[in-house]
This record gives structure tokens, sequence and C-alpha cells, in this order.
């Protein structure tokens, strides 16, 4: 079904900077590559993420997208080559220990768009082979270069998928997440990593799951939050945890970068406006949003397919009802195999 972690180098990638530099990234592939080369599948993954979507005899360990990639899944291994990548500048490693290790400051990393790793990840295909995909999908900022495909390669696309996500970075998700990460890095990388990622788990949930999940109960081995600074409630002590756990494996020149782009994705830029950017997309597109999600909330879905209809595109969206907020993409994975299976024209086996 998978093969090892593959990387690939190339000395031209020219970013929106104007700057051309050379760039290695790292990906896994899930099945196998007809000889037509036309049955490959992108998967980008989401913010802070990384290219391990599913496991493999290599890697047995979950993936992000573990319950959708697999023989039978909606990303069905048994009809489609998948390929998931990393993001430029990604330290996630198999020894986790080592991420990050080495890593530079972030004022020594030119900056780089959702586009930049689009037109990287071109490359890569090319070099395998693969000029048209089958589907490119992705949640959060994985949604964020689906989209941006289906806009900058419109003839290279057959079908795009993008959950909890959207055509431009909203203003809350830039502001509250990505701003905030970078300027809490900036003013302390270390602290300020572990800010970061505690804040953006924080607004990627909702009040009603913290709330069902961990009500008001008081963390494991704190004092009672009432009696003294050092008690915490569950939901704070899980969420640290969490957070603490991430930045272990993260350094703070990849997440400023990484806020960066997030922050910049706009897939009209260029392209004068929205409309315009609409009316190049020839690809089949499906915007999963979900109900409570309060960074890209479903009307920012509704909006952006109505706009693709609006010049005879193809556009659907299925929104996913549920209390987790924008992580229900991951949390509620399994959810999204039927639309997805259904959206790709094939049945998924049970």
């Amino acid at each position: 079904m998978s093969r090892p972690v593959h990387r690939f180098t190339t000395d031209g990638l020219k970013l929106e900077v104007g700057e051309t530099i050379s760039a290695t990234v790292s990906y896994e592939t899930y099945g196998s590559l007809s000889p037509q080369r036309d049955n490959a599948v992108l998967l980008c993954h989401p913010f802070l993420g990384h290219r391990h979507a599913a496991s493999s005899a290599a890697d047995p360990r979950p993936g992000w997208w573990e319950p959708l990639v697999g023989p039978g899944r909606a990303f069905d291994t048994d009809r489609y080559f998948v390929v998931a990548v990393d993001t430029l500048y990604n330290p996630h490693r198999a020894d986790s220990a080592a991420a990050g290790a080495g890593e530079p400051e972030a004022d020594r990393l030119p900056q780089v768009t959702v586009r930049d790793n689009v037109r990287l990840q071109r490359q890569l295909l090319s070099s395998l082979g693969i000029e048209r995909l089958a589907c490119v999908a992705g949640p959060s900022t994985g949604g964020f270069q689906a989209l941006e495909w289906a806009v900058t390669y419109p003839d290279r696309v057959r079908q795009v998928i993008a959950a909890a996500s959207g055509p431009q970075a909203t203003p809350l998700f830039s502001l509250a997440v990505c701003q905030a990460a970078i300027d809490a890095i900036a003013s302390s990388p270390r602290d300020g990593l572990l800010h970061a990622v505690r804040l953006y788990l924080t607004l990627s949930s909702s009040n009603d799951w913290l709330d069902a999940v961990w009500g008001r109960r008081t963390a494991t081995a704190s004092p009672h939050p009432w009696a003294g600074p050092d008690g915490r409630y569950a939901f704070q002590a899980e969420l640290d945890a969490e957070a603490e756990r991430l930045a272990r494996v993260l350094g703070p020149a990849y997440v400023a970068a990484t806020a960066r782009m997030a922050l910049l994705h706009n897939v009209a830029c260029g392209n004068r406006d929205l409309e315009v950017a609409a009316q190049k997309i020839t690809a089949e597109v499906l915007l999963m949003p979900v109900s409570s999600d309060i960074l890209f909330p479903p009307a920012v879905s509704q909006d952006f397919a109505g706009l693709i209809r609006t010049y005879g595109g193809r556009a659907e969206v299925w929104t996913l009802d549920s209390l987790a907020g924008h992580r229900a993409a991951l949390l509620e994975a399994h959810r999204l195999t039927e639309p997805i299976a259904s959206f790709l024209g094939h049945p998924v086996r049970h």
C-alpha cells in the first residue's frame, strides 16, 4: 500500500517575493501509480501538520486523515496513488526529538506563500511523471493549497476538496491565530512558540465542545482552581499538554513562517479579485465547512461556491454538523468518508 518517506529537491523554486531558492521537501505515497499516470491524488496537510496522512508498513502511526486513506476508504489506495507532501521548512521527522534541531532564525527564512508551496508541489509531481491530478484535497491550510491548485493550475486538476477552509484567510484566523503567533514568537521564541500553539488549539475548538468534553472538572493532580493560582481546569491542562507536545516537534521559525504563509493566503492575489479567481476554476470543487468553526464559518464556503457557480463552474458544499469547531475536520474525519467518496464517484467498502 505504501512506501517509505521520499525527498524531492529543486534548485529553481521562484518565490512570490522574487527570490529563487533551492528547496527540499519530504513526501509519502500510498497505492500505485497507474500506467496512464492519471490516478494521482495530492493530500495537503493542515496548519502545523506534516506529510504523514495515514499509517503504512513503513510508518504504522495513525495519520491526520487516517480514516480516509487506505483500501476501500474515501481515498481508496486500490484505486488511487496518494501523495502526501510537507510544506516548505517543515521540521517534522520520524525522530521527533530531532525535529527543529538547528533550525534557522525566522528572519533568515524568505517569505513563502501558499502559491509557492503549490509551485513546489507541481515540480515534485512532474518529477514523478504526473502532469494532471485526479484530485487535490486537504483540511484547514491544506484546503488553502487545494483551492490554490484550482486557480493557479486549472488544467492540471480534475477535482478539489477543501475542508474547514476557504479561498482567503479570514480576518479572525489572520489576526487571532497567525499574527498573534508571529508576535509571540518574535518576543520570545521558545515561550512564544508554546503560547502560539496553545492559542491555535483553543481557537480551533468551540465553547460547546470544550464544555461537552471537560465541563468544569478540575485537572488531574491539580488543586481546585478556586483554591489558588496553581489550580487548573481540565480543559486548560489538556490543551496545555497538547500544545507542549506539538511545540516539542515544531521550531519557532517554522511556525512563524507558516503563520505568515497562512495569513497571506488569498487566491485572488494577482487575479484582481475573487470573481476573476473563481472564473479560472475548471475543476469540480467540494467545500466541507464545519458548523461550529469560528475561523472559517460555513458562510465562507457557501459564498465561494456561489461565486464559482455564477461563472459556470461546479461547486458543492457539504457541512459537517459538529460541536468540535475547526478541528472537527481532523477529529471527526471518519464522518467525511461518505460525502468524499460520493464526490469522487466511487463506493466505500465497509
